[in-house]
């Protein structure tokens, strides 16, 4: 009976609005820019305030009686709501007591120490357009506040599954317009954003290939769970039809557009992806057979798929993401970019060091590096001009940038979030759950993915990433769950 009535219309609404701000990110040049963070943030908070929002029950939603669900027992319960915000809380400690100040007189610029309360983190005051710690609690507010209101305002599976179906196909409609852009040569975003700074580097409409290839990573898993799923559920009801053909072809597009937008990490990682994927399917359908259904038949079809991947790989010359991917390691040592990223790691950590436990300050990275970077000519200096330096506003590598800039204590809240979440699906055993297993694989491989890049530096990416385990949680909940145990409260009418 549950099943077959409609979502609350504060759900809906909830669905409506998260899922314009997750399909909005990516189409807004990946959300990099000043203006579409704020629009983030507003949806995010829009969002936050709908999901508390009390509902009321009534007819054909309650057809064992009329009611009204309370909200905010579920948010108070929630450990991730209170260490988000003693996170924000200590970057807004470094916001307000600046240890440095920005100085800039024509085209040099350095930064000034000037009094602060030197028991408290500390912070650098820099433009905001550039970066600092005010921009950076914009990024994560908007990362936080959704996170929040999807797990509160989330209470049927059906909203979860229709939430990642929209993320699935907004990604597909990325990919090709991506590919159609691989395919005409386009010299500019959609053909025409002269001023993008994409330095030849974008796919689609976001302007860096490594970011563009981690979020259509991202969403490939997220699609590869939702295929088992449906496939999973027409082996059970006997039914002849399913969406799963469908997600099969947005993987098809979505793999294809890991492989075009010719990033080395992201090729790899998919590689990897690919073969578990296909190996336990294949393990899956030999040992464990359903209403007489031929595992060689669904076999046949994945070399099929895996088929027409090879072959549109390569007319569309796909090969090159491949060719990168042997240039890593020439002549027994790495190349100039794994090398240097290397090397900025190694600089990366010597500034933490220098202030291990508070750090310098969200946002402070590309202003205080330099200092760290004159270390190392090879990451400081531009071989063929000596007059001009190389500037590296991130460290490619996000947990050591992280622990530079937040140190151990505000790294430690980040710590503490993760093992909250996964105590949380170990509790509800999301391993005897293949397709939430999937899911949980998309979000291990971004990690993976960010200790050689800077990925969670990228807002569609790290509130995607949010989104999506919040999201894992609940659909693990909820398929475990006893009806006293939702956190929510009840109350009759």
């Amino acid at each position: 009976m549950r099943a077959s009535t409609a979502l609350h219309p504060l759900e809906t609404a909830l669905l409506v609005i998260a899922g314009a701000q997750l399909c909005f990110m990516p189409w807004a040049l990946g959300t990099m820019q000043v203006w579409s963070q704020f629009v983030s943030l507003g949806l995010a908070v829009v969002a936050f305030v709908v999901a508390l929002t009390n509902r009321h029950y009534r007819d054909d939603s309650a057809p064992q009686g009329n009611f009204k669900l309370v909200m905010w027992p579920k948010l108070i319960r929630f450990p991730l709501f209170w260490l988000g915000l003693l996170l924000l809380g200590y970057i807004l400690t470094q916001a307000l007591n600046p240890a440095w100040i920005y100085v800039r007189e024509g085209r040099t610029w350095w930064l000034e120490r000037i009094d602060h309360v030197g028991w408290l983190p500390a912070g650098v005051t820099t433009p905001y357009a550039d970066m600092n710690a005010w921009r950076v609690l914009v990024i994560y507010g908007s990362a936080w506040l959704l996170t929040c209101a999807l797990w509160v305002g989330v209470t049927r599976r059906t909203a979860v599954q229709t939430l990642f179906t929209v993320i699935v196909a907004n990604g597909a409609l990325f990919a090709i317009i991506g590919i159609l852009q691989k395919v005409t040569h386009a010299p500019y975003v959609l053909w025409g954003l002269k001023d993008a700074n994409t330095a030849g580097n974008f796919f689609a409409t976001i302007i860096y290939k490594n970011h563009a290839g981690a979020y259509l990573n991202l969403v490939l898993m997220l699609c590869t769970g939702m295929l088992y799923w449906h496939f999973s559920r027409a082996e059970r009801r006997m039914e002849r039809t399913s969406p799963a053909p469908l997600f099969a072809f947005f993987s098809v597009l979505l793999g294809l557009g890991v492989f075009l937008t010719n990033s080395r990490g992201a090729t790899l990682l998919l590689v990897v992806f690919t073969l578990v994927a296909f190996i336990g399917f294949i393990v899956r359908c030999t040992f464990y057979r359903t209403e007489g259904r031929n595992p060689w038949v669904m076999i046949s079809l994945c070399a099929i798929f895996a088929l027409f991947i090879g072959l549109g790989s390569y007319f569309l010359n796909a090969d090159k993401a491949f060719g990168r991917l042997g240039k890593l390691w020439a002549d027994g040592k790495a190349d100039s970019s794994v090398a240097s990223r290397t090397v900025a790691r190694t600089a990366t950590w010597d500034m933490a060091k220098d202030r291990l436990a508070t750090g310098w300050g969200a946002g402070s990275y590309r202003h205080a590096f330099p200092s760290y970077q004159r270390r190392h000519p090879e990451i400081y200096l531009v071989p063929w001009n000596p007059k001009l330096r190389l500037r590296w506003e991130y460290a490619h590598n996000d947990y050591v940038q992280l622990l530079a800039e937040l140190g151990l204590i505000g790294a430690g809240i980040v710590l503490a979030m993760l093992i909250c979440g996964a105590r949380h699906l170990i509790r509800h055993r999301v391993w005897l759950r293949p397709h939430l297993l999937f899911i949980l694989l998309a979000l291990l491989v971004t990690a993976v993915h960010a200790w050689i890049d800077f990925q969670f530096h990228n807002p569609t990416i790290l509130v995607l990433w949010c989104a999506s385990a919040a999201l894992l949680g609940r659909w693990a909940e909820f398929e475990a769950r006893s009806p006293s145990r939702s956190g929510f409260q009840l109350k009759p009418e």
